[in-house]
């Protein structure tokens, strides 16, 4: 991370991570006798880092979160109609997504730019470097750059010729997300248990995460709490129009993921008990065991890495609104899960009435997991019950989901997604409506002052 915005690491370090990941999996798996018939993978999304003409990685990986482009996406927004762009991509014109990025790499460092000969996510990086050619890129992960023609699922070349990219540089959209065989021989000498394994196309892992999470439950809705956060359905798609604030990234030919995400989930919750004295290394229901709802008077919008959904301001900034003498900090700490929550209701108010009828809403994700006291929370701000997911890992739980049905050894509506239920209390969810309007309040008078 850096000052100025930037979020990205180095592509072949976070390869290493990736290899050392598999070298212990397998040597657990080698203890049970196992065989393996498939790999499941998800990525996250979105990313994207340049290859020179060797296939070399030329710069670093680029994530969602770097909002040094935001000055692009601005200006985008007001050289081209970004309700037509939204409509084509399903996708706003915002810092999380290409175009953007492109347009401030090809003005921020052109020699850079022009030195590479492809553009390629992390999960094409990662298999190339495994079976030493390029292997195509899933719908999924195509529709999160914020670059695909969601109808005709090919690259939308209007927006690329507004950013001045070629759609050569890029890669293959595999619209029917078949497996991938033959590793390179070093890689089969390495993991032997691997030589006859199909590799499935990299998902995104918000749509890994609410495979895992509610399999295909068409009256679900998932919200995820991990680094970052969202809510989201998988629904028959294309939709034939995409809600304001809300995006819709394509899943396969018949299927879509709506919804809305922040950039800022756990991660809030992470930064202030890292950074505020008195809080330790506590768990989050112990230090908040006696703490009431909006007991503190304090307003936070939880920014810390821009706004995406629903107001896509990529130059949002955190704000605290409200400290007095007696501020504790166990009181920003409440007042941070609340922020977060606050913000995922207003995506959930705009994505459940396009389920038709009541939702079933289920959550899942690291943050949520670790901690009752934020899943209720969550649950007074909605108004209506939650089941928390009790797997650990539903992303991977959810890309393994994905592996056994696409090699026909499962069926998503087999799949057992119960888990804990939440319900909320009436009268911490009224103090909640109005600590969340005051919310929502704050964010209108600072954007009506142009503070980014």
């Amino acid at each position: 991370m850096t000052s100025d915005g930037g979020v990205e690491i180095d592509a072949d370090v976070l390869f290493g991570h990736v290899v050392q990941s598999i070298d212990e999996t397998l040597a657990r798996a080698s203890q049970s006798h196992v065989e393996v018939e498939g790999v499941g993978v998800s990525a996250f999304a979105s990313s994207v880092l340049g290859l020179d003409s060797d296939g070399r990685a030329c710069t670093p990986v680029y994530t969602y979160a770097d909002t040094r482009n935001s000055d692009d996406a601005k200006a985008l927004r007001e050289a081209v109609n970004g309700a037509a762009i939204l409509d084509r991509t399903g996708t706003p014109l915002h810092a999380s997504y290409l175009p953007a990025r492109f347009r401030w790499l090809r003005r921020t460092n052109p020699d850079l730019f022009s030195r590479v000969a492809r553009w390629v996510t992390f999960a094409e990086y990662m298999f190339e470097s495994l079976f030493a050619r390029p292997c195509g890129l899933s719908l999924s992960l195509a529709a999160w750059s914020g670059l695909l023609d969601r109808r005709r699922l090919v690259w939308d070349e209007g927006l690329l010729g507004s950013v001045g990219i070629d759609a050569a540089l890029l890669g293959r959209i595999d619209c029917e997300n078949d497996p991938v065989v033959d590793l390179a021989s070093s890689w089969v000498s390495r993991w032997p248990l691997l030589a006859r394994a199909a590799w499935l196309p990299a998902l995104g892992d918000g749509l890994c995460s609410n495979l895992g999470t509610a399999g295909t439950d068409e009256r679900a809705v998932v919200i995820n709490v991990g680094t970052s956060a969202a809510v989201r359905t998988v629904v028959p798609g294309p939709v034939s129009e995409v809600p304001n604030g809300l995006w819709e990234y394509r899943v396969d030919r018949t299927r879509s993921l709506l919804g809305g995400a922040e950039s800022n989930g756990g991660n809030v919750s992470t930064w202030f008990r890292e950074t505020l004295s008195g809080l330790g290394d506590h768990e989050i229901d112990e230090l908040l065991s006696t703490e009431a709802p909006d007991s503190h008077g304090l307003t936070i919008l939880p920014f810390f890495s821009g706004e995406r959904s629903p107001g896509w301001n990529d130059g949002a900034r955190a704000t605290v609104h409200g400290l007095r003498l007696t501020t504790r900090p166990v009181d920003l700490l409440l007042a941070a899960l609340e922020g977060v929550s606050f913000r995922l209701a207003a995506i959930y108010t705009l994505l459940a009435p396009v389920i038709g009828e009541t939702p079933h809403v289920r959550v899942s994700g690291g943050a949520l997991h670790r901690s009752s006291r934020w899943t209720a929370i969550l649950a007074d701000v909605l108004g209506c019950s939650v089941v928390r997911s009790e797997v650990g890992e539903p992303t991977s739980r959810g890309a393994a989901i994905w592996a056994l049905e696409s090699l026909g050894y499962a069926s998503l509506q087999e799949i057992d997604c119960e888990g804990v239920r939440f319900d909320p209390d009436p009268d911490r969810h009224e103090i909640y409506l109005e600590a969340k309007a005051r919310q929502q309040q704050l964010y209108r008078q600072i954007a009506a002052h142009g503070t980014e």
